[in-house]
């Protein structure tokens, strides 16, 4: 699952089940090496920022920082995946967002 923070506080989370996908072992390969070494946390103003989930784990990144095959997934799963179950109310002034 991902979750897409903008710049002006607005938020879209998407999943996927890689079980779908094409190569789904290089999806799940992917996400395991992001989770056991996540790029750097590096914020920059007027960009948005991704939590990236899996399972119980969450990775925090800006998106200067997804790059390669990482930027291959975050966008591969907001653009295929549907909707999060818990997706409905997550924008400024929503319920509290918590990874």
């Amino acid at each position: 699952m991902v979750t897409e923070i903008g710049w002006d506080g607005s938020m879209r989370r998407s999943a996927l089940d890689t079980c779908g996908l094409t190569e789904a072992g290089r999806w799940e390969t992917l996400i395991e090496q992001v989770l056991a070494f996540p790029p750097p946390y590096r914020a920059a103003p007027g960009s948005p920022v991704y939590v990236i989930h899996a399972g119980d784990r969450a990775v925090l990144a800006g998106e200067q920082d997804l790059t390669g095959p990482l930027r291959d997934l975050v966008t591969t799963i907001l653009a295929a995946g549907g909707p999060h179950s818990g997706a409905a109310g997550l924008r400024a002034g929503g319920p509290e967002y918590a990874p």
